[in-house]
């Protein structure tokens, strides 16, 4: 079940990515995209909503972290909550040479090497956030939110606890979350379809444990997704 959940939501995840182009340009078109995908693929979305965070007043930096206790804990259930700081913190605890946290950062923001410039202010350099969290519960349920914002604040190795301050967001913060089932029964005919679409090495490389104890690794391959996922139609 852990399998077809991973596997599904990885193909659709690529098949925005190439539609899009990178999902950091335009988040909000990219998470539709996504979203629509796993339409297609059997599962069936509910409570899809999106909401621009509002900073409290006299609040100056502001943490992603933050953004999800005020935001997506609040529709979660208490053990559905606790698994998701939890999966947080053993994240954080793993070295940022790690197949997993060079994935998740690959996966979660860029900085852009060129600047760009507004009526009235000097040109300045943009990050991208677009932060994808999905907590599996119930039934083969999942409940995702993605945060996606632009500052001009470059991103660090801890996205979760960085302080960004909150007069160099380029933009409201938005917080989007859904509700998705797989339909088991229907998908069971597509599975075979799914893993030989992403191949081997595709799940490899981008379906990846957080080990409890993070390893001592040398020679690091390339982490990066493969962008060969041709159509999405089964």
């Amino acid at each position: 079940m852990l399998e077809d959940i991973a596997n599904s939501n990885l193909l659709c995840q690529l098949a925005a990515d190439k539609n899009q182009g990178t999902r950091f340009i335009d988040p909000a078109a990219w998470l539709d995209f996504y979203r629509n995908s796993l339409g297609k693929l059997f599962w069936r979305v509910r409570n899809s909503g999106t909401v621009s965070y509002a900073i409290p007043q006299l609040v100056y930096k502001i943490t992603v972290k933050e953004v999800l206790e005020k935001t997506f804990y609040k529709i979660l259930e208490r053990p559905q909550r606790i698994r998701v700081e939890e999966s947080i913190e053993l994240l954080s605890e793993q070295s940022v040479d790690s197949p997993s946290s060079k994935l998740y950062s690959l996966k979660t923001h860029v900085n852009f090497n060129e600047t760009i410039s507004s009526p009235g202010l000097l040109p300045h350099a943009v990050s991208s956030v677009n932060l994808q969290l999905s907590v599996v519960h119930g039934e083969a349920l999942i409940s995702v939110c993605s945060v996606y914002f632009k500052t001009s604040t470059r991103v660090g190795d801890d996205i979760f606890n960085q302080k960004f301050p909150v007069k160099e967001l380029l933009g409201n913060i938005s917080v989007s979350t859904f509700e998705a089932k797989l339909l088991e029964s229907s998908y069971a005919g597509i599975r075979q379809s799914i893993i030989d679409k992403l191949g081997e090495s595709n799940i490899r490389e981008n379906i990846l444990l957080v080990p409890a104890v993070p390893p001592s690794l040398l020679n690091l391959r390339h982490l990066g997704a493969r962008q060969f996922v041709q159509e999405l139609d089964i």
